[in-house]
């Protein structure tokens, strides 16, 4: 069965074809570091997390690369309330956020760009803009795209021309807005003295004449140009969640080709349903907002692992309900996930597992699920169904050693593509989770002495670190 995912932008399901395979090019939006993520944007980390996973799984090769937003309306605001640069606390929640990556079995990225260290290219590009006519300077200082100027603007999220035109004289001029406020939007910034010390001077060539235009850049801009630089002009996936379609990402289509005159900039949009809360919005006034933080804090560092369980078996294209008691119920289906495996290992013993069978039918009907659409909850169900069998078989003393192998075989394909985490027989300590952590950042500076002496002291204790294409793997002895 070929490769099926389903084309934000055609809004039809359709066959997966790279640019130039088995080469794959991934851009995923990530966090914007003024505070703590939430796990409403943990579940659009996880579904990229999924994805990728995937397609190394189908034997892409995949460059994944997600972003990190340093620069905008929020983390100007809150960078000043708290009496740091922007700098310092921007760093201090992109170093959460990729503390939590890890906790939560993230893959890396190969890159997680900044937008504060593509400024220049962000100039360029505007530049490109201008000189095309698909940019002009107002009245306010500021750098605006001219929406008139790309006839298919709207067409990711749907949005008729009539919708577009109606809107389209005025100006917008902050990062976010709603469909009702579309018009031309800003590339870069005027300074505002509200911005204190936030600003770049660049050099931009208006009707011929070289102008200083003292600012900042705008949020879209600035996606388009990571993209663009780590990427190409043309990348093969674009991933985020459902509420960046508009404007973010109809932006970004945008600056892309009218910049490089080549479409499309992506070949393939795929966006993450909303995660609710008691089936509702998350609420900071009704107590209903979290972040991955509370839910351990609630339900210990395996509380991670059961958010990741509940997210990433329920297809992307439907909302996600979070509960205390789904969250539980996930715990709990997991740690018999895991438990099966060890008792399959142990019937298995060295014996090699059966290439035919309940468990290769049900491998089997597991990819088919994954590659159509990523159909995460039904490759589960094939999965779950053998794992029930197998249970019977082993209380009535019919699992074979052949048998049991190619259960644990499953379970850890399975482990793979979805990063359960099945092989884990317990949760790091907090003195195990600095080490690795450690490691990491060893690694990352290139002192490999000091990363194997880490790794070497996690095994004292029985923590098993091996270096993986998707980063470090942890394993217990």
């Amino acid at each position: 069965m070929a490769l099926r995912f389903h084309n934000t932008l055609t809004r039809t399901t359709e066959d997966f074809v790279p640019a130039r395979p088995p080469e794959v090019t991934v851009y995923a939006c990530g966090p914007t570091v003024y505070n703590h993520v939430h796990i409403g944007n943990w579940s659009s980390f996880l579904f990229y997390d999924v994805v990728v996973r995937w397609l190394r799984r189908r034997g892409y090769r995949v460059r994944f690369v997600s972003n990190v937003t340093d620069v905008d309306d929020k983390t100007i605001r809150d960078a000043q309330k708290a009496g740091k640069s922007l700098t310092d606390f921007t760093r201090h929640y992109e170093t959460e956020y990729l503390k939590t990556r890890r906790i939560l079995g993230c893959v890396e990225a190969d890159a997680y760009p900044r937008a504060t260290e593509h400024v220049e290219g962000m100039r360029a590009m505007i530049q490109t803009l201008l000189d095309r006519g698909h940019a002009y300077l107002a009245d306010d200082g500021s750098i605006y795209f001219r929406v008139a100027s790309f006839p298919t603007y709207g067409e990711l999220a749907n949005l008729t021309q009539e919708s577009v035109k109606a809107g389209a004289s005025g100006r917008v001029k902050a990062d976010e807005y709603e469909k009702e406020n579309v018009g031309d939007f800003a590339l870069w910034k005027a300074y505002d003295p509200a911005d204190g010390d936030v600003a770049w001077e660049p050099t931009f060539v208006v009707g011929g004449i070289a102008r200083v235009v003292r600012g900042r850049p705008g949020w879209h801009i600035e996606c388009s140009v990571m993209a663009s630089a780590l990427l190409g002009d043309q990348i093969d996936v674009h991933l985020g969640g459902e509420d960046l379609k508009f404007p973010h990402h109809q932006n970004e289509i945008a600056q892309s080709e009218a910049a490089t005159g080549k479409r499309p900039f992506v070949r393939m949009w795929m966006h993450r349903r909303h995660l609710l809360v008691d089936g509702a919005k998350m609420s900071k006034s009704k107590g209903s907002f979290y972040t991955l933080a509370d839910v351990i804090a609630r339900t210990g560092e395996g509380g991670a692992r059961a958010f990741r369980y509940l997210v990433v078996t329920a297809h992307y294209a439907t909302p996600i309900d979070f509960s205390w008691g789904g969250l539980e119920a996930a715990a709990t289906t997991l740690r018999n996930l895991a438990d099966a495996r060890t008792r399959f290992a142990r019937i298995a013993g060295a014996s090699p597992a059966a290439k035919a069978g309940p468990a290769a039918d049900a491998r089997s009907a597991f990819g088919e699920r994954m590659d159509d659409d990523l159909d995460t909850s039904g490759a589960m169900a094939a999965v779950q169904g053998l794992v029930r069998e197998w249970n019977r078989r082993e209380k009535d003393g019919s699992l074979s050693p052949a048998d049991a192998a190619a259960g644990v075989a499953l379970l850890d394909a399975v482990d793979e593509a979805l990063g359960l985490g099945l092989r884990a027989t317990r949760d790091l300590t907090a003195a195990e989770r600095a080490l690795v952590d450690a490691r990491l950042a060893a690694r990352a500076r290139k002192d490999f002495a000091e990363a194997d002496r880490l790794r070497a002291e996690l095994g004292k204790s029985g923590v098993l670190v091996k270096d993986g294409k998707g980063g470090q793997e942890i394993s217990f002895a």
